[in-house]
């Protein structure tokens, strides 16, 4: 049996994912149509004008960027429009 670790560091298994299934297919009668149509490419979160920057970072600087972006459950590109936004 996996053992997995969600983005929260929650652990679950295998036999977690089966339970989840069966209790949504018994309780809900799954169908899958509150998800809506799959859209190709990343979600927009900041807005339809955003456009990529690039930024060159050292080894130790983004790991760093890593690092704080993981104790904070959020994303480095996140942390650094948090950070931009607090200028």
């Amino acid at each position: 049996m996996s053992k997995y670790t969600d983005v929260n560091g929650t652990p679950f298994t295998d036999a977690d994912i089966e339970r989840w299934a069966a209790e949504t297919e018994s309780e809900q009668g799954y169908t899958g149509k509150h998800l809506g149509p799959s859209v190709p490419g990343r979600p927009v979160s900041v807005g339809a004008q955003a456009r990529p920057f690039t930024l060159r970072l050292d080894a130790a600087r983004r790991a760093k960027l890593d690092e704080v972006a993981q104790e904070r459950h959020t994303t480095p590109s996140q942390l650094m429009r948090e950070l931009i936004d607090s200028l």
